[in-house]
């Protein structure tokens, strides 16, 4: 029965479509801002808008449960026709959670593959969404261009968190394919504490790396366990890397930050998954929905960064300041 109200809201402009987003992470957090940025610009007038944040980039792990049932609650009382889940962690969730309810659900911004968690939770639930993947093969071409040394080597951190940890098995099976042909070593490495990723930045050089690439680092800790803030990180690895820094995502490039990169945008994310809600909303969702990959990143860089290191970007490479 609810299914037929959700046609006829789908199909009235009289009726606004209520449409909850629930982030993995947290509203100051860049990429949230950037997406939801994107959500909010390409949704149609009709929409009725809310948002829940999980947080999971700062509360230790063993919270992420109470945070997903307080979102649950969220649903509940808000009622939506349709759900966004944003990320890795609020897609794994709750999936479990609203796969039998009678809602379409859209994804943005999942590093993993979403196969097995679609057909273990398979109900009422629509299901569709945007996949998001690091560009490690375009980015490494474009600095290995950039540098053009003999022995390029490239050092790639991440921290310990749930979407690092796929973001960077992706990396791994990428580089195993292609190692022969690219020709070049990559040493990619999830971090766990703040002393460790300095670490491994401070001793970079020694070891002979030509660069340093950043992907995520939200979820480092100090030596008490709290989390320590991201800009904090970035900016310190930018002041004490005696390379050159460069990153996978957008919100790590910029003055006192990395150089550039070839990188993701979380407001593409954002806009993307909103053009699948506004189709679900003109045309219903009773046909399955193809899952589509991000549109592909853009090369960008910081003109600040790149004095700073007397560097010449192609180019097609865009400045951002």
């Amino acid at each position: 029965m609810r299914w037929i109200l959700l046609c006829l809201i789908f199909s009235s402009p009289a009726f606004a479509t209520k449409v909850l987003l629930i982030e993995s992470y947290h509203s100051e957090y860049p990429w949230d801002q950037s997406y939801v940025e994107g959500i909010t610009s390409t949704l149609v007038d009709t929409v009725e808008f809310d948002t829940f944040q999980m947080d999971t980039k700062r509360i230790p792990k063993a919270d992420y449960a109470a945070k997903a049932d307080q979102a649950y609650k969220k649903y509940q009382e808000y009622q939506p026709n349709i759900v966004i889940l944003g990320d890795d962690n609020a897609l794994s969730f709750m999936l479990p959670k609203l796969f039998d309810e009678p809602i379409s659900i859209v994804f943005l911004g999942i590093n993993a593959n979403p196969r097995k968690l679609l057909a273990k939770y398979r109900g009422q639930a629509k299901v569709t969404g945007v996949l998001e993947r690091p560009l490690f093969t375009k980015s490494l071409g474009e600095l290995d261009k950039l540098f053009d040394v003999q022995n390029f080597k490239v050092k790639i951190l991440f921290d310990s968190g749930v979407t690092s940890q796929i973001a960077k098995s992706y990396i791994d099976k990428q580089y195993t394919l292609i190692r022969d042909n690219l020709g070049i070593e990559v040493d990619s490495q999830a971090i766990t504490t703040q002393e460790e990723w300095q670490s491994q930045v401070l001793g970079a050089k020694q070891d002979d790396f030509t660069v340093i690439i950043v992907g995520l680092y939200q979820t480092l800790v100090d030596e008490k366990g709290n989390n320590v803030p991201a800009e904090q990180v970035i900016n310190w690895t930018n002041q004490n890397s005696e390379l050159p820094i460069f990153a996978f995502w957008d919100f790590a490039v910029g003055e006192n930050k990395a150089i550039g990169g070839v990188v993701l945008f979380g407001y593409s994310q954002g806009e993307q998954a909103a053009k699948l809600v506004n189709q679900i909303i003109e045309h219903g969702h009773n046909k399955p929905i193809p899952i589509v990959t991000g549109s592909q990143g853009k090369a960008i860089y910081s003109e600040s960064e790149q004095v700073r290191w007397n560097l010449t970007m192609p180019s097609h490479w865009k400045s951002i300041d």
